[in-house]
């Protein structure tokens, strides 16, 4: 999946779990980028999605990147939905348990 920041095209892919374990918290920092402290959550969540293919994002290159919030949205939205933390769009929900 790619996402744009800045105006550059970025290729993200879902987290390792080593990733996951650590950056989970700032998920439910994240949750409505309506503070400083979601913000730095968002930052963090991207930086660890872009440190596999684009090392040189890190956390202080982003903070020094010109992003629109619909953006920073769009990326940890992205994120999450790679990473198995919510449901992609046309996934199936409430699937039966076998044998019912």
């Amino acid at each position: 999946m790619t996402v744009t920041l800045g105006g550059r095209a970025f290729t993200l892919r879902p987290l390792t779990l080593g990733q996951l374990r650590t950056i989970l918290p700032a998920f439910v920092r994240a949750a409505n980028l309506a503070d400083a402290e979601s913000i730095d959550a968002a930052i963090d969540i991207l930086a660890a999605a872009l440190s596999r293919d684009a090392p040189e994002m890190t956390r202080d290159a982003l903070l020094g990147t010109e992003i629109l919030p619909a953006e920073l949205i769009a990326a940890v939205d992205a994120v999450a939905r790679l990473s198995g933390l919510v449901a992609s769009e046309g996934s199936p929900s409430g699937e039966e348990k076998a044998g019912s």
